[in-house]
């Protein structure tokens, strides 16, 4: 009797789960249905090319695939596009474990998808960016 009840329990568990799973949506973050403006600005990033001769999504995973090698925890969030006025702002967070709490490192670009142009607009982001895509350092103008 405690056999039948048991499988009946497991199966009942199985039904449930099975159900649960099955009406929870998947969460794929797609611009396919949006601006497709959006879409340009994103693609605009990920193919730009990198200080390393990279394009900026290699090196993103590149820095991802670092963290995996050394073993350090960390998340890793979708690529994210955001209209802002007539620009978009494109950005992926990564987040890794430190010695007492999590480090979030945004990787952020502005771009004008009229002029094909980006602007990095993180520190983080800045570490791959060539140099003549930097902005121009406070008072350069002072430094001799």
């Amino acid at each position: 009797m405690k056999k039948v009840i048991g499988v009946g329990l497991v199966v009942l568990v199985s039904v449930g789960v099975w159900i649960l799973y099955g009406s929870i949506q998947p969460t794929v973050s797609s611009l396919q249905d949006t601006d497709p403006l959006a879409e340009e600005a994103l693609e605009l990033v990920k193919k730009h090319l990198s200080r390393e001769g990279y394009t900026l999504e290699q090196e993103l995973q590149l820095f991802v695939d670092d963290l995996r090698e050394r073993r350090i925890p960390h998340k890793e969030e979708e690529w994210q596009v955001a209209a802002q006025k007539d620009k978009y702002v494109v950005r992926k967070i990564v987040r890794e474990k430190g010695s007492v709490e999590w480090i979030e490192r945004e990787f952020a670009w502005r771009v004008d998808v009229k002029e094909k142009s980006i602007r990095v607009i993180s520190l983080a982001a800045q570490h791959f960016m060539p140099f003549e895509n930097l902005p121009p350092l406070p008072h350069q103008e002072e430094i001799s």
